[in-house]
């Protein structure tokens, strides 16, 4: 677990099964030669699996085994260590909308029930919540209880609690017939402070800040 990029990809797959290429993608940095040594070496010690993301596929994609899963409570710990060190972020510094799922599930509290989809820049992901769990995956689900949709750094925002379900950006485009978004948002524990963006460092006020978005 102590090779580099090992536990980057255990958190890239949290969300799902990715191909080679977007497993690539999501790891900048990499190199096409590391990648497939680690994926070989994962699979041989158990934590991830090739599967056929449909029956009639040609390639495989990679997805995290039992055992592998079960790394997640280190990644989420990881995680909350490091966002203590999250001051600003500076313009050469990688931002994924994905990476920040993973560090929603860590901070769901519990107790609702609903399903809900966001589309980031036409991407969709899946929420489901219970009372005892929350899981996030990539894909649409039928007929959602909330639909949210916008670009992904300011549903990124909305995540890490910058808005209300009041006083919504108007790039998010909302579908909400039963009034499930307040609730939805106040699922989730939010940081002390939000990141700041380098381009946001003057903004002395927090208002300033959410309408740089």
């Amino acid at each position: 677990m102590g090779e580099r990029w090992t536990l980057l990809i255990v958190r890239n797959l949290l969300l799902g099964p990715l191909r080679y290429s977007d497993l690539r993608h999501g790891l900048p940095g990499i190199t096409t030669n590391l990648l497939a040594k680690r994926l070989k070496e994962m699979e041989a010690h158990g934590l991830i699996e090739r599967v056929r993301r449909t029956p009639t596929a040609r390639s495989f994609a990679y997805r995290l085994s039992e055992r592998g899963a079960a790394l997640e409570p280190a990644i989420h710990a990881l995680g909350h260590w490091g966002m203590s060190e999250m001051h600003t972020v500076g313009a050469e510094d990688e931002r994924r909308f994905e990476w920040l799922l993973v560090s929603v599930k860590r901070r769901y509290l519990g107790g609702a029930t609903l399903t809900a989809e966001l589309v980031a820049d036409d991407v969709p992901y899946t929420f489901r919540l219970t009372p005892q769990a929350i899981a996030i995956q990539r894909g649409a689900v039928p007929s959602p209880q909330l639909r949210l949709a916008g670009p992904a750094p300011v549903l990124g925002r909305l995540l890490l609690g910058a808005y209300t379900s009041g006083m919504l950006p108007t790039s998010i485009t909302v579908d909400d017939p039963a009034g499930h978004l307040a609730s939805f948002l106040a699922a989730f524990r939010y940081p002390d402070r939000l990141p700041v963006l380098a381009s946001e460092a003057s903004a002395t006020q927090e208002g300033e800040q959410v309408r740089a978005e």
